[in-house]
């Protein structure tokens, strides 16, 4: 016997039926997407893997705002490109928090390298993250802004699930 392969009409019925009724992205639901992030110039900065979407609790902050904004209203399946400008992100690039600190502050024996990440534990007991923007004979130049402060990002987003039906871990 032959089976007739399902015509478009057939496929849109179906997956009409599968979605009517998805839950749209709104505050306070769980979210599950697949993203991938560039720069001004298209390059890459990050992206989720296709095995382990990004997942957040909309409208809390644990994602930048521009990225909570964009995505409220989308249903899962529902794509977008979502531009966001540095005061929805990480903030502008402030010149204030570009610090010098003394060389004789690091181990002789230590080469440092412009662009090296270097962490530390505040005295209140935060972790304190600075870059290496410039070193000299005696001191180096710390930026202590985001690495991604006063940037323009460009968020390609997919939906992959909504739901307020989970258990709040928090």
């Amino acid at each position: 016997p032959t089976f007739a392969r399902p015509g478009a009409t057939q496929l849109a019925r179906e997956t009409d039926r599968k979605t009517r009724g998805a839950m749209k992205v709104k505050k306070n639901c769980l979210v599950r997407v697949q993203y991938r992030i560039t720069d001004e110039d298209g390059v890459e900065i990050d992206s989720s893997s296709p095995d382990a979407p990004m997942e957040f609790v909309c409208g809390r902050g644990d994602v930048i705002s521009g990225l909570e904004r964009g995505v409220i209203g989308l249903e899962p399946g529902g794509k977008k490109r979502i531009t966001i400008a540095p005061e929805d992100a990480y903030g502008p690039h402030n010149p204030a928090h570009v610090k010098s600190l003394p060389r004789a502050a690091f181990p002789v024996n230590m080469e440092l390298v412009e662009g090296t990440r270097f962490s530390y534990r505040s005295d209140k007991g935060a972790e304190v993250m600075y870059r290496v923007k410039e070193i000299h004979s005696n001191t180096i130049v710390a930026d202590y802004n985001h690495p991604l402060a006063g940037k323009t990002l460009h968020y390609d987003v997919t939906v992959v699930d909504v739901t307020d039906d989970f258990v709040d871990g928090k």
